[in-house]
């Protein structure tokens, strides 16, 4: 069985429980409309090497674009900042397998849900009274840490992308003292990253990255 018929045991077995939760979408993408500002996003991603099958739960927002510069209702897992791959003990990387006995395959689509109802739900629940967790997070709680977590257990990998996504809370939140806070500490993680970056001969790709730096400190400037 390849992803594609897997995804058919998905839409029988795995799409009607999902919806019933006020959820929509098809194959292997679905998405919950926004309350309170947050939207939830599922996704199940075949495995590069196929034969596999991991799921991603994640949030977005509806007052900005996702990291692809989509709004929601376009955006998925994949561009989205806050995201944790689901698994059936609710932590750590984990892929379903698929054969080529269905029922087996069934069994796969079950254990989804399973993953989904038990730990996905509480994923999304961590996120439920917007603007918590938001509100408490401090500028210098990411100003000195590389590796910060949202609520102590949500790795967010990029600090250039929360100060930014935490800039736009607070002026949403009508803070905006703190949102130039975090406006600083984005810049200064672009002209770091600018460092890195812009170094030797002015090639095509040193241009487009200096084009990149220059809108990211646009996006995260506080007039």
């Amino acid at each position: 069985m390849n992803a594609a018929e897997f995804k058919k045991l998905v839409a029988e077995h795995f799409s009607p429980k999902i919806r019933e939760l006020g959820w929509k979408g098809s194959g292997f993408q679905f998405r919950k409309i926004p309350e309170n500002h947050i939207g939830n996003l599922f996704g199940i991603q075949g495995s590069w090497y196929g034969g596999s099958v991991c799921c991603e739960t994640a949030i977005h927002f509806d007052f900005m674009p996702d990291l692809a510069g989509l709004n929601f209702d376009k955006s998925t897992y994949a561009s989205s900042l806050i995201r944790k791959r689901l698994s059936p003990n609710g932590d750590g990387d984990y892929h379903w397998n698929f054969s080529n006995n269905r029922e087996e395959n069934i069994e796969s689509v079950n254990s989804i849900w399973n993953a989904f109802e038990k730990h996905g739900t509480k994923f999304y629940n961590d996120f439920a009274d917007f603007p918590h967790p938001f509100d408490k997070i401090k500028p210098i709680d990411i100003q000195t840490s590389e590796n910060y977590k949202i609520l102590g257990k949500y790795y967010v990998g990029n600090n250039i992308e929360l100060a930014n996504l935490l800039k736009e809370i607070n002026l949403l939140l009508g803070n905006k003292i703190i949102a130039k806070e975090f406006s600083k500490i984005g810049i200064a993680g672009v002209n770091k990253l600018g460092e890195k970056l812009l170094i030797g001969r002015k090639t095509k790709s040193y241009r487009e990255t200096e084009r990149y730096l220059e809108m990211k400190i646009k996006e995260l400037t506080v007039e």
